[in-house]
């Protein structure tokens, strides 16, 4: 599409942004104008976003400009437009948790994630398209639509899940950054399907009230960005509390578990190279890398749909979901009635052995500085392939078999792009691949500086070429 407006930000990071908008070089309403105009441009094929408000997002950019002017500083985030999540609460915009079942009065008002945001000067632009609940990982929606992946203009692929379209967003230039949730991976799945950067934080580093309650016990907030120098200002900005001066991380100091059994089970074959070839590299890089398999990551097919189906029962209300589960998507209604044979005892039982999980999984870090592996066993699929009947369906369920234990072990984690590393890159066929990085819980501040040494090593993420669509 020649005609389309050009990403004002691309190639701009926060900081850059922050300074040009304080010298007067920018305007926040020129900046939000720009983003709106490629979002007319390229969501009815990209269904990135499922509700803009541009008159709101206009109004709000001007009074940014106008505090601005008048000397009030909100600090490095003012300004800047970011993307919501279709599970989160934003005042004046409806929430419909990517279902045609009402649920936004348990989902509540607008949250302290929200607020937070809103505080700090930023402009919501609008609510992305989510897979229903958060429940999947695929980023398929069968009521609400499921995001095109920009990275192939020809097929409708996946864009990931749940997050699909705050990735999708990012990746595409309509937003600089945007607000996903990970439950069992749904930050860092689309972020490696759309080839951007991701943030899993700590469970509880970042607020959870006004977020539809998939699982309280795992659902983590995350931002989505275009580089890991962006998601340091975020996450540092927003002010989490675990915030630590770590100083610049060189890859020559860390010492990495390169994770084997199961994360290396059924990988596609660019997905292997891509991995194989990272490790290499970063071992020329002086990084120590010892494997290492972690049997108990299989526990996740056993834990994950119990825990999370009892939780979205309850949230809903047995009788509730009952009289609603028709009318959603087959696949989450199958998953979350898992939730209705679970008992209580069980439940405990499972909760219980997360507590055990997560104290084997701190054991690592007295050995390790971080855990790698790939993020996604696959590269993005066609949705076709991955629907109900597709060809591909029951491998497309990997999709988090990956990223699920990070959130079972209470970790958190990046991922980072690597098709650069794949063989195929630079050709037509070439997609995005993802490294994750996980590390102890509350050491949010040193994954994403693991992500900054990464970029500055291997570069930054790459975006794909809009100009058809």
């Amino acid at each position: 599409m020649s005609n389309l407006p050009s990403d004002p930000l691309l190639n701009i990071s926060i900081n850059s942004f922050a300074k040009k908008i304080r010298k007067g070089e920018i305007s926040c309403k020129q900046i939000v104008t720009a983003y709106l105009n490629r979002i007319k441009a390229v969501n009815d094929k990209l269904n990135a976003f499922i509700y803009i408000d541009e008159k709101i997002a206009i109004d709000n950019a001007i009074a940014i400009d106008k505090l601005l002017r008048s000397g009030v500083d909100l600090g490095p985030l003012m300004g800047l437009p970011v993307a919501i999540k279709d599970i989160c609460s934003v005042n004046n915009m409806p929430t419909t948790n990517g279902s045609v079942v009402n649920s936004d009065d348990i989902t509540g008002k607008e949250g302290s994630l929200v607020k937070r945001l809103k505080e700090l000067g930023c402009v919501v632009i609008g609510k992305t398209h989510t897979v229903e609940f958060a429940l999947g990982a695929t980023g398929l929606n069968k009521h609400r639509g499921t995001p095109w992946n920009p990275w192939d203009f020809e097929t409708h692929r996946i864009p990931g899940g749940s997050s699909s379209g705050s990735a999708v967003a990012v990746a595409s230039g309509l937003v600089p950054f945007a607000i996903g949730t990970d439950t069992g991976g749904s930050v860092r799945i689309p972020a490696s399907l759309t080839g951007i950067a991701g943030l899993k934080t700590t469970k509880d580093i970042w607020p959870t009230d006004g977020i539809f309650p998939l699982s309280p016990t795992l659902d983590t907030p995350g931002p989505l960005a275009r580089s890991f120098e962006d998601i340091k200002i975020i996450f540092e900005t927003y002010g989490s509390g675990v915030t630590r001066n770590l100083g610049s991380i060189h890859l020559n100091n860390l010492r990495l578990a390169k994770l084997g059994k199961p994360f290396t089970d059924d990988l596609d074959e660019e997905v292997q190279n891509a991995y194989e070839k990272i490790c290499e590299k970063l071992k020329g890089k002086g990084a120590s890398l010892t494997e290492l398999d972690i049997p108990e990551a299989l526990e996740r097919v056993n834990l994950f749909p119990p825990i999370v189906g009892s939780e979205i029962i309850y949230a809903f209300g047995e009788k509730r979901f009952l009289e609603n589960c028709d009318n959603m998507d087959p696949v989450t209604a199958k998953r979350a009635k898992v939730g209705l044979d679970v008992k209580s005892a069980d439940y405990l039982k499972f909760k219980n052995r997360l507590k055990e999980l997560e104290i084997m999984a701190s054991d690592f870090f007295k050995d390790y500085d971080a855990l790698i592996s790939p993020t996604t066993v696959m590269r993005a699929m066609k949705v076709e392939d991955c629907e109900i009947n597709g060809k591909l369906h029951e491998r497309s369920l990997l999709s988090s078999a990956n990223t699920q234990p990070g959130n079972l072990f209470n970790l958190c984690g990046i991922s980072y792009p690597i098709q650069k590393f794949c063989s195929d890159y630079k050709s037509d066929t070439c997609l995005p691949v993802g490294l994750q990085v996980l590390c102890a819980n509350g050491n949010d501040s040193k994954a994403i500086e693991i992500g900054i040494a990464l970029e500055k090593e291997f570069g930054y993420p790459e975006f794909p070429n809009l100009d058809n669509f």
